[in-house]
């Protein structure tokens, strides 16, 4: 093969693959990349088309942060990073000065820890006059260390005159407090401490429209309304009464308007029968099982 031949051959075999490259970039690769090109401008396009309704979206944002910021900054409650039990305790006795007479029984049940926050769950079981408690409730709901009550239960018990006190009614009430704990550093203070009062009850929504006038227990009878259940055995009953003694009961003993009707040492519960002037009311006290108690009574 002759020199001039062999270069022609190694001319077209150069040319033919050039010409396969264009070929392709021509008919595939440039239609694709153009593709690409064409809906990234597209793209583009409704961005800047959709942009009014980015500057809305953002002023908005804007405004709700602002609006959050303040509401931040201006926050009364605190949640610390610990509930000591002693502690709520002493702020338990705190309310009640601020409150008025309250006799008040509380029990520690426990904590509910869910990650960066939790709670300590207390009973608070007592009695005293409606307005006091209603203080007693709403300085613990409003005042700057976060507590809820997820339960509430109420009574009023009309109270016979004796030769120490006056006759009236008061509220006896078994309620479930949880003491709220945060990890989160900031919840501990607040910059802004708002001064509350609460307002005045003008009326006490438990006194009787007629009074029953039930008679002065000149015996000292057990006020089962205004006891608390401490143990059961079979046929006997241990209650804490309303002057806070220890006293021992069995079925048909006699108690202040009525008498012992049931005893169930299984379930924790006292069932008594009571005659209010006519009117036939049963009372059931039960157990409050807690590891740890303390007594208030002012």
């Amino acid at each position: 093969m002759s020199y001039k031949l062999r270069n022609s051959i190694a001319l077209g075999i150069l040319l033919f693959l050039i010409l396969a490259v264009g070929t392709y970039i021509r008919a595939f690769n440039q239609p694709r990349s153009s593709r690409q090109i064409q809906a990234s401008i597209k793209k583009i396009d409704e961005e800047l088309q959709n942009t009014p309704n980015l500057v809305n979206q953002f002023n908005d944002l804007s405004a709700t942060l602002n609006d959050m910021q303040k509401r931040w900054e201006a926050r009364n409650k605190i949640i610390p990073p610990a509930d000591i039990t002693g502690q709520s305790y002493a702020y338990f006795s705190h309310l009640i000065d601020l409150s008025g007479p309250i006799k008040l029984n509380v029990s520690y049940h426990g904590e509910e820890n869910k990650g960066n926050y939790g709670y300590n769950i207390y009973t608070l079981k007592g009695e005293a006059p409606f307005e006091s408690f209603y203080r007693f409730v709403w300085y613990l709901e409003n005042d700057r260390r976060l507590y809820k009550i997820p339960s509430l239960m109420m009574r009023g018990v009309e109270i016979a005159p004796t030769d120490k006190q006056e006759g009236g009614v008061l509220v006896t009430f078994d309620m479930d407090v949880r003491a709220y704990y945060a990890s989160v550093a900031e919840l501990s203070s607040s910059l802004i401490e708002k001064v509350l009062v609460p307002n005045r009850m003008t009326a006490d929504p438990f006194t009787p429209v007629i009074s029953s006038g039930i008679p002065p227990n000149l015996r000292q009878l057990v006020e089962i309304e205004r006891s608390n259940l401490r143990a059961v055995i079979p046929g006997k009953a241990f209650v804490e009464d309303q002057a806070r003694g220890i006293r021992t009961l069995q079925e048909g003993d006699e108690v202040y308007l009525g008498y012992v009707t049931r005893i169930d040492p299984q379930g924790g519960l006292l069932e008594c029968t009571l005659n209010k002037g006519g009117i036939i009311d049963r009372v059931e006290l039960k157990i409050s099982y807690g590891p740890v108690k303390t007594d208030a009574n002012k």
